[in-house]
């Protein structure tokens, strides 16, 4: 069992890493920033005789190296104008490459973690609904959505206790690290 945690915050150390890395104290696991990494939009080569697939940035890298050994995948973003960071997004959209040269994404199990300054349990239903989709249709297994309301660069270290949502993913997590 493996846990892969992708911050798709441009902050390394931001309040959607700190999160991450509360939720998954103690349970072994590799975090990612995509901020480190270099993401091409999508390209849909479908009505082309090119591959679907760009292999002049670090995607496919990141995809092979952690993704693919994951069972279990925790996407952290923060809430940009009422949807997930851009470079989550982007990385999101190139699942439609591995998807074409079939990937092994059937059976990891997913959770999403999203922090936001103003009301993101109900400004940010759209992105559950995209990961939550993105994930049927990919056959992953969603597990849920952890939110928190945070703005200032430390609120997420200063809660004295994560809330409901939150702790309901890090409890399913630690059940399967045992």
């Amino acid at each position: 069992m493996t846990i892969l945690f992708i911050n798709g915050s441009p902050r390394r150390h931001g309040n959607t890493a700190t999160l991450g890395e509360r939720i998954l104290q103690d349970c072994p696991h590799v975090t990612r920033h995509l901020a480190d990494y270099q993401l091409n939009f999508e390209q849909d080569q479908r009505a082309t005789h090119q591959p679907q697939r760009d292999l002049t940035d670090d995607y496919e890298r990141l995809m092979r190296t952690d993704f693919a050994g994951a069972t279990d995948i925790v996407l952290g973003t923060p809430v940009y104008w009422y949807d997930m960071s851009g470079q989550l997004k982007v990385f999101m959209d190139r699942w439609f490459d591995s998807y074409s040269h079939d990937f092994p994404f059937a059976g990891k199990r997913l959770y999403l973690l999203i922090v936001g300054a103003d009301q993101p349990a109900t400004k940010a239903v759209g992105i559950t609904t995209a990961v939550s989709q993105s994930c049927d249709w990919l056959k992953m297994s969603f597990q849920g959505t952890g939110v928190v309301t945070a703005d200032g660069p430390s609120d997420v270290a200063a809660l004295a206790t994560l809330p409901p949502s939150c702790l309901a993913l890090r409890q399913k997590i630690l059940v399967v690290t045992k």
